[in-house]
């Protein structure tokens, strides 16, 4: 599996992560015939510094992913740290809750993040 972006997008305390992904052909004539549920072990792994994270929905070439209390409160504002994702991601893109971004390209980790409360 090749992981192609991750679009991270906080809310309070949490994260809503969009992965894109490619299969090789083994893999999607597996996901073909056992269905895609059985890629959740690979997401697991990804977020497995995370320990809140619910798979929501896995496609054929996208997974959602829902990461509670990721962030602390300090003051007005709340904190992320940086954390493994044990795997290359060629795009992370960051959006804060108010609709700013940042783009890194070919990441292992996320960034430490600050973002004020609305």
């Amino acid at each position: 599996m090749h992981f192609d972006s991750m679009v991270m997008r906080f809310d309070g305390t949490d994260a809503y992560v969009t992965v894109t992904y490619d299969l090789d052909t083994f893999a999607r004539m597996y996901v073909l015939a056992f269905g895609t549920r059985h890629l959740e072990s690979s997401f697991e792994t990804i977020f497995s510094e995370y320990e809140e994270a619910k798979v929501i929905e896995i496609g054929y070439d996208t997974a959602i992913i829902n990461l509670e209390d990721v962030s602390r409160s300090s003051g007005n504002y709340y904190l992320h740290d940086s954390r493994d994702l044990s795997t290359d991601i060629d795009s992370l893109r960051v959006i804060y809750p108010g609709g700013t971004s940042k783009t890194l390209t070919s990441v292992t980790e996320t960034p430490n993040i600050f973002y004020g409360k609305e």
